[in-house]
């Protein structure tokens, strides 16, 4: 089960929990971090719609708030910078790939256009892959839906017996 902390607690002094949550252990850094709600299940119906109309109505129905201090320990620092850069790197990679391919390979070729498909399928991987090095998603939390409480995906289970 996951654990949860109250927002309004958070927000005292001395509220944010001394120790890295994912591995119970010092924290290293403390970085301001902004935690969102997931949308409530029926926007989803709006992507029928198009992007645009859900991408305003997510926004707008989604509960923010943000922990100046969240405690991260080393592991999680290096774990962020690995997907970083990993995502990057493949991102970097495939876009070099989808220029020299297309400008490569004969625009005849039945195999030009999957080449260049797959190089740019590398760059959007590249680019999800960076996208979950946020502090936030290292955090592995989540605000509740009616965001009073921020729910831990990951918590150290010596840290969810102590805030449960």
């Amino acid at each position: 089960m996951p654990t949860t902390l109250p927002v309004a607690a958070l927000r005292q002094p001395g509220g944010v929990p001394p120790v890295c949550v994912r591995h119970a252990i010092p924290a290293t850094r403390r970085k301001p971090v902004l935690f969102r709600s997931t949308p409530p299940t029926w926007s989803f119906l709006l992507i029928l719609l198009g992007v645009l109309p859900f991408v305003i109505v997510a926004t707008i129905m989604q509960k923010r708030v943000t922990v100046p201090n969240w405690p991260f320990c080393r592991a999680c620092t290096h774990l962020r910078i690995r997907r970083l850069l990993g995502g990057i790197g493949m991102a970097v990679l495939g876009f070099i790939a989808v220029i020299g391919f297309s400008a490569t390979m004969p625009p005849s070729s039945s195999l030009t256009a999957v080449v260049v498909t797959l190089s740019f399928a590398v760059l959007l991987a590249g680019v999800v892959f960076a996208s979950t090095s946020g502090w936030a998603t290292i955090a592995a939390a989540k605000l509740t839906s009616d965001g009073t409480s921020l729910r831990l995906r990951k918590a150290h289970p010596t840290l969810s017996m102590e805030t449960d």
